[in-house]
Order: structure tokens, then C-alpha cells, then sequence
């Protein structure tokens, strides 16, 4: 079963946010996981350099973070991270 809280976020994949003083777009919700999926949309720098199985270093690829969507002291509620990404709202 999708919580409502889940079900509210699926509405904002595609939008850009300021988090920690970097730009990132929200590109999934893993509702498995209670966690929100993002990526660094790229500045000046280049991307960070991705390694293979063997830890060499074969492509540049885009920095994701992920973070948590409930609070888990109160399971009904927004956690501290996702409401602090929410106030950084570009789009």
C-alpha cells in the first residue's frame, strides 16, 4: 500500500531544488525504501568519475543523493531533510 505521503511526492519528480548549496532534481521515489532519489544537476565542474567493478575509472556520471521521506519518530510526518529540501524549491 502507497502511504499518502508517498503518493504527494510523485507529483514533484521533475522539479528542480536548492539543497546544501547545490542545485539538484528530484528523480525518484522509492516508496520500498521510504526515500527520495536526487541528482546534481552539473555546475562548472564536471561530473564525478564512476568506476567499474574493478575500481577503474571508465565514465563520468551524475552525483545522486537520496533521502529519507518520513520522519522515523513520527512515521505520519515529513523527515527534517525532505521539508528542508521543500524550502529550496526552484521551479
Amino acid at each position: 500500500m502507497v502511504s499518502p505521503l508517498h503518493r504527494n511526492l510523485r507529483k514533484l519528480v521533475g522539479r528542480r531544488y536548492r539543497y546544501l548549496s547545490d542545485d539538484w532534481l528530484l528523480i525518484d521515489i522509492l516508496g520500498d525504501e521510504d526515500c527520495v532519489v536526487l541528482q546534481r544537476i552539473p555546475g562548472d565542474q564536471p561530473n564525478p568519475l564512476q568506476g567499474d567493478q574493478y575500481g577503474h575509472a571508465r565514465r563520468r556520471v551524475p552525483e545522486t543523493l537520496t533521502l529519507p521521506i518520513s520522519d522515523p519518530e513520527q512515521p505520519d510526518t515529513y523527515s527534517e531533510e525532505l521539508m528542508l529540501l521543500f524550502q529550496g524549491a526552484i521551479d
